[in-house]
């Protein structure tokens, strides 16, 4: 006769399971965008995050986050720094205009609107 798995061997196996079967990068993805998408800064609050470990921009009046989003970028990290810390609607809609997939992509990094 097979004797059952202890309790704790079932959760270790069911934890291991889940691990499994998670996404194992989702740094470029904000957990929850619609949350925190609710400040409002000026172009001087966002121009103090001009850098790797923080990395804003402005596009069309609202306010991203796109620090995780630097080694993620399909066009290399340097179309992202350009971004840092500045208005990067001329940039991003030169580069993007009509396309869905970046506009929706980016929606996820708003952490508010741009005010003045």
């Amino acid at each position: 006769m097979k004797r059952p798995l202890p309790l704790l061997g079932l959760a270790l196996v069911a934890a291991a399971a889940t691990a499994c079967s998670s996404p194992s990068d989702q740094s470029a993805t904000p957990a929850s965008p619609t949350a925190a998408a609710t400040g409002s800064y000026a172009m001087s609050e966002v121009a103090q995050h001009a850098s790797d470990s923080s990395c804003w921009t402005a596009i069309d009046g609202s306010v991203y986050d796109v620090t995780s989003w630097i080694g993620q970028h399909p066009g290399g990290e340097d179309r992202i720094r350009g971004l840092c810390g500045k208005d990067g609607t001329s940039a991003f809609t030169g580069q993007h205009s009509g396309d869905t997939t970046p506009q929706q992509r980016l929606s996820g990094f708003k952490i508010g609107t741009l005010s003045g």
